[in-house]
């Protein structure tokens, strides 16, 4: 495949909602579904996510008996300790050789959800200053590394990892610099854990290179209630945390107002967990909204 050289915004769609959906079916079954589901909806890019025991030509293969592209994908790691700094690299450089394959120059670098911080989410908890600052260099060697590969890291927090919270994400981003890492933000990972998504964009925006648009119900993004009571998966269930994009309090219109001119990435839809019964009813609710609030970006 060739490297995408469009400089506009392009929507995509991560497939994620299906891992909820279909709880018993293979990964190969979960995304064979999810790729006909989001095909037929009118998607025509989905978030890289290739099966591990999947080859990348097979993947490819996929993408294309569904006529969708590869969009921007994820590398994700705990970065605290649980895996090794060499491991991390080894799968960094793997990860790069597929999606540069697939045609894409940008990742979204992840601090993936850790123990304490699942027990109690979205309030940075057990903030160990030392545990941080082991994140914090194991995030540069991982970004430089990918960069080195041929991918634009861009910082992806998320609620339950080691960059959660609004000083945690500022510090990254402000040590690291512009010139390791960019930024990728997820509005309803944001929202929920307390900052405002659009601010976020408006002050790192020449840094943004894709956006995952998802929203949050304001049940637990109160700060009265954040993360209290239940763990992250509990909380989840109650389907009151995650919304359908627009559907929530995320700020989609400031948000997107904050994206500068020259903002070339993708826009992915992304449902973390469905909160309606019915996944495909999801994902069109969500293409439909999509079509009408970005149509002056996509134009």
């Amino acid at each position: 495949m060739t490297t995408r050289t469009s400089t506009r915004p392009r929507l995509a769609v991560s497939a994620l909602g299906y891992l909820w959906g279909t709880v018993d079916a293979t990964p190969l079954e979960q995304m064979a579904q999810g790729f006909a589901d989001l095909h037929d909806i009118g998607f025509s890019a989905v978030r890289v996510d290739v099966p591990d025991d999947l080859p990348l030509d097979d993947y490819a293969h996929w993408l294309g008996v569904y006529q969708l592209t590869p969009a921007t994908g994820i590398f994700a790691a705990t970065f605290d300790g649980a895996e090794s700094l060499p491991a991390i690299l080894e799968r960094a450089r793997r990860t790069a050789a597929q999606h540069t394959a697939l045609g894409l120059d940008r990742v979204m670098l992840i601090p993936d959800p850790v123990p304490a911080r699942v027990a109690r989410p979205a309030v940075g908890a057990v903030a160990d200053k030392g545990a941080f600052v082991r994140a914090l260099d194991e995030l540069g060697e991982t970004a430089r590394v990918l960069g080195a590969e041929g991918l634009r890291p861009l910082l992806h927090p998320k609620v339950s990892g080691l960059v959660e919270t609004e000083a945690e994400v500022v510090a990254v981003l402000d040590t690291l610099g512009p010139d390791v890492v960019g930024f990728g933000p997820d509005t309803g990972h944001l929202r929920w854990a307390g900052m405002d998504p659009a601010e976020m964009v408006a002050r790192y925006s020449e840094r943004v290179g894709t956006v995952h648009l998802s929203d949050v119900y304001a049940d637990y993004a109160q700060p009265t209630r954040r993360g209290r009571g239940k763990n992250y998966h509990e909380l989840v269930a109650t389907r009151r945390v995650w919304a359908e994009p627009g559907s929530g309090v995320v700020p989609f219109d400031r948000l997107l107002a904050a994206l500068p001119a020259s903002f070339d990435g993708d826009l992915i839809v992304e449902i973390e967990r469905p909160s309606v019964f019915s996944v495909y009813d999801a994902y069109l609710q969500a293409y439909e909204w999509a079509g009408h609030v970005l149509e002056p970006l996509l134009a």
